[in-house]
């Protein structure tokens, strides 16, 4: 064999054992959920910073808009999207429990204060009263947990209670349209039903500690590592415009959520944005998960090791 010949075979078997260079997606598909009042979100939407960001390497975005949790992560289990923005940790934990490739890369937020059990005026006075009473909210969300834990509290379960699965709004609709006894709400919903003269039964504050994460798919984490960075940077970017910009930032939000300036101002400091996943997060996740567990929303043998298997490695860097 000759010398070049023997070369170019030697090169050849060395390439096949490195791995293959995935080829830039021709698309990212990331959720955009604005709800309940998801700031960074809108911001680095209408401020346009991801699709530029994913531009020169000519990646086009799709943003979707799917709020439920179960259906995001349905959708990642499918391969219709790569990231979902915004994820309950209960929905991403069900979620990895249950099979679905995804890791968590950023914390979200976390906001016990601003999630509620709210009825009107003449609705039940106390969490003992909801026993046999109709109540909407979303179903696989914080929401859901948030209801979960309130009837615990007051020696009920979700069997006590016909809950209905809704969105937020249909939700809303249905409280003050006399259909439903309680609505599980946050955000802009829970601001309107208090303008209509409809009450607080209670917040998730010593109830819950929600807290929201960025997971995306673990198969794109590992082929496009460096989209996932730009994803990340994108949405540093829109907080830091936060920081700098608070006003028009607020001036976003509003609009999105069709509330008053001043009631986008009262929302913000329920929420803490700051996506570095710490400890306490972990923590607050682990609870979820025995909580879970506790009240039957996932068998005990299906749980996961938070930090090795629903954390992205990277992440915690």
């Amino acid at each position: 064999m000759k010398p070049f010949v023997r070369l170019a075979v030697a090169l050849l078997a060395v390439a096949a054992t490195l791995p293959a260079l995935a080829a830039e997606p021709a698309a990212l598909r990331v959720t955009y959920v604005t709800a309940p009042f998801n700031v960074p979100s809108i911001v680095m939407a209408e401020k346009g910073y991801l699709a530029d960001a994913l531009a020169p390497a000519g990646i086009k975005l799709e943003s979707p808009e799917i709020t439920s949790g179960a259906q995001q992560t349905q959708a990642i289990a499918a391969g219709d999207i790569d990231i979902a923005s915004v994820l309950g940790g209960a929905s991403a934990i069900l979620a990895k429990a249950n099979g679905v490739d995804l890791k968590v890369i950023a914390t979200y937020s976390r906001s016990p204060k601003a999630f509620f059990l709210m009825t009107r005026a003449d609705g039940p006075a106390t969490l003992a009263d909801l026993k046999g009473k109709k109540i909407a909210g979303p179903k696989g969300t914080t929401l859901h947990q948030l209801l979960a834990a309130s009837l615990a509290s007051a020696g009920l379960s979700l069997n006590d209670v016909d809950y209905i699965n809704m969105d937020l709004p249909s939700s809303r609709t249905a409280l003050l349209a006399g259909q439903v006894d309680v609505a599980t709400l946050a955000g802009n919903n829970a601001v309107l039903v208090e303008k209509a003269g409809g009450k607080v039964l209670t917040s998730g504050d010593g109830l819950i500690r929600p807290t929201t994460v960025i997971a995306a798919s673990g198969a794109f984490i590992k082929a496009h590592p460096d989209v996932i960075k730009t994803y990340l940077a994108a949405h540093q970017q829109a907080l830091g415009f936060m920081a700098e910009h608070q006003d028009e930032a607020l001036e976003m939000a509003a609009k999105s959520q069709k509330i008053a300036l001043d009631d986008a101002r009262a929302q913000l400091p329920l929420y803490d944005f700051d996506p570095k996943i710490t400890a306490a997060d972990i923590a607050n996740l682990e609870g979820d998960q025995r909580f879970m567990i506790d009240n039957g929303m996932l068998a005990k043998d299906k749980a996961i090791n938070i930090g090795a298997d629903l954390i992205d490695a990277a992440a915690l860097k």
